[in-house]
């Protein structure tokens, strides 16, 4: 059940009113300036990091690598691992991921002392990964001379708080190329993120595998939690960052932009964005003047009329995607605008065709 004080849930009809609606017609206010966007293909997906799904992150660890983590027995025994029959309760064993996202014991390659260091150890390495290849190959990578150094040098050092600034544009990258990372995508234009909604019953087309094919389009209204920090006061854990576009033109022709959830090494935030918001609102609420005032630690404090939410989630039953589909191919979002270049005229040209043939129309 979703927070109504926050969130607003429509179940959409027809392409036309949800335009309606985002665009602020007849009693509903215009969202397209408030709101940062996402779309997702089915309801059950979350609005968390991919790094941060389970163990998502080890299928792109090679077997050269694997980091050892240090379990004390408590610990090893919660995850139901293996422990020597001599180790004692302050004691500490050594246990590898392997590539079937199982604990076994094995070697000590790194000093990490929980699963949260764990994993950002290995999301550090697969950027580094990411950039060292891409840098021999001689492709343009956005990174400073100090991580550049440390590539080199094989040094994996992870920053007190994981991602560090120095590694932001850089993930936006990897991200965007579909490397699991801790950064979720958005756009600027609903109407993009309404494309990434849907787009699935081009493949997915009368699915049989999947009980609910209903895909969600997110707003939200992120304007009270980006450029509203106080002054030296970091401790805000969601970061917004919009990526250079001259680098990158898809992420351009999408208008996207990233979130970030930060923490400390030590620490994993594993709540999706609108419960993470939904908790610094509801833990740092206060009553003055017989309305809510939001203080939340490393923002400047506000209010939210009442007539706004957080978050509006709008469902999209499968029933009518491919018909929203069409109408976004008609006004211009297709894969030819949204990814630029040869691959994406091709793509389109195919899809155009699949779409045809699941509207009927030969």
């Amino acid at each position: 059940m979703e927070n109504t004080e926050y969130v607003e849930e429509y179940e959409i009809n027809d392409y036309f009113e949800l335009q309606d609606i985002i665009q602020g017609r007849g009693d509903y206010i215009d969202l397209r300036e408030k709101c940062i966007f996402r779309g997702v293909s089915r309801k059950c997906y979350e609005l968390i990091p991919s790094s941060l799904r389970g163990f998502n992150i080890a299928k792109y660890i090679d077997a050269d690598y694997a980091p050892g983590i240090k379990l004390r027995k408590e610990d090893a025994l919660a995850l139901e691992l293996s422990v020597p029959e001599d180790m004692g309760d302050e004691g500490y064993e050594v246990y590898n991921l392997n590539k079937k996202y199982e604990f076994e014991n094995g070697r000590e390659l790194e000093d990490t002392f929980s699963l949260n260091q764990f994993k950002a150890l290995q999301e550090l390495f697969v950027i580094n990964k990411f950039l060292d290849d891409a840098d021999k190959e001689g492709l343009k990578v956005p990174i400073p001379q100090e991580i550049r150094r440390k590539i080199h040098s094989l040094e994996l050092e992870i920053p007190y708080q994981w991602p560090g600034k120095e590694y932001y544009e850089i993930i936006s990258l990897a991200q965007h190329y579909d490397l699991p990372t801790r950064a979720l995508d958005w756009s600027y234009d609903f109407k993009v993120s309404l494309y990434f909604a849907v787009k699935n019953i081009l493949v997915d087309n009368n699915i049989e595998c999947y009980e609910n094919n209903d895909g969600v389009l997110w707003a939200f209204n992120y304007r009270y939690f980006q450029g509203n920090f106080e002054i030296d006061d970091d401790s805000f854990r969601l970061k917004f960052y919009r990526p250079e576009y001259y680098t990158n033109p898809n992420l351009s022709a999408q208008k996207g932009l990233f979130t970030f959830h930060i923490d400390s090494k030590w620490n994993c935030d594993e709540r999706s964005v609108d419960e993470l918001i939904i908790d610094e609102l509801e833990n740092h609420k206060s009553e003055e003047d017989g309305e809510h005032v939001y203080n939340i630690p490393g923002l400047m404090s506000f209010t939210i009329p009442k007539n706004e939410k957080i978050f509006y989630k709008f469902i999209i039953p499968e029933d009518i995607k491919a018909d929203v589909l069409n109408q976004l191919y008609l006004e211009g979002y297709s894969e030819k605008s949204l990814f630029p270049g040869y691959k994406g005229v091709t793509r389109n040209i195919k899809n155009k065709a699949i779409l045809d043939a699941i509207l009927g129309r030969y």
